[in-house]
């Protein structure tokens, strides 16, 4: 119980995808998932109906910045308009508020690499390491962020299953273009543990979370995952 209360009153900023953002807190304001419509279909009212609302309160700590962007990667790709990618200057430099730096990151990415197809780690033909391969952009990005905030936690969140109940016949796919989400839960968990990050491991950790769409989680799937970061916090 000591490591938890050390959070108390502590601030907290959270570099994610769509399963994080929420209008009205995510920066930047149009890049969210779960508009006026979407909280309503999913009964995320508000902030204390997200995970990260759930685990920021538990802990007794302070939302700072919530840099999440719907449909990011970690990885470069030309193809992007702006730099919504994980491990771009402007994600890794825009956790901080009116001077005030976080005292914990946590950092929920890589689902849509893996959806995307994504290479997830250089082959031996490779010449040069590029930032459109999995592991070599989440190092980049921790490494970005940790020379910008010198003095934060940064927790790297592994990924897990999800379902709905409203959607019988969806099932998750076990893999996406030759990968599955433990292949790219496996990179996370080294390269976060090589850079000298905590690993929130909710790929062992965390049963699989409801959905409205297969992948987006209603609020019990909120609750599930929420649970499952306390608890291994809870055993730390």
């Amino acid at each position: 119980m000591g490591s938890i209360l050390k959070y108390k009153d502590k601030y907290f900023s959270i570099l994610g995808d769509s399963l994080s953002t929420f209008k009205g807190v995510s920066e930047p304001s149009f890049a969210y998932f779960y508009d006026d419509a979407k909280k309503l279909e999913a009964d995320v009212i508000a902030v204390s109906d997200t995970w990260w609302g759930m685990v920021i309160d538990y802990l007794g700590g302070k939302l700072l910045v919530n840099n999440s962007f719907s449909g990011s990667t970690v990885s470069y790709s030309p193809l992007y308009e702006c730099e919504s990618y994980g491990c771009s200057k402007e994600r890794t430099s825009s956790l901080d508020k009116n001077g005030v730096e976080p005292d914990v990151i946590m950092i929920y990415l890589g689902t849509n690499d893996w959806g995307a197809g994504f290479k997830l780690k250089p082959t031996f033909l490779d010449r040069e390491k590029s930032l459109s391969t999995f592991s070599t952009a989440y190092e980049e990005m921790l490494l970005k962020v940790k020379n910008k905030y010198k003095n934060a936690e940064i927790w790297c969140f592994t990924l897990t299953e999800s379902y709905s109940s409203k959607i019988e016949e969806f099932e998750f796919p076990k893999q996406k273009y030759g990968y599955s989400i433990a292949d790219f839960s496996a990179v996370i968990k080294e390269v976060a543990e090589s850079n000298g990050c905590k690993v929130i491991d909710l790929f062992k950790h965390c049963k699989p979370f409801d959905t409205i769409d297969g992948f987006h989680p209603n609020k019990e799937g909120m609750k599930t995952i929420a649970t499952a970061v306390i608890d291994i916090l809870k055993t730390e």
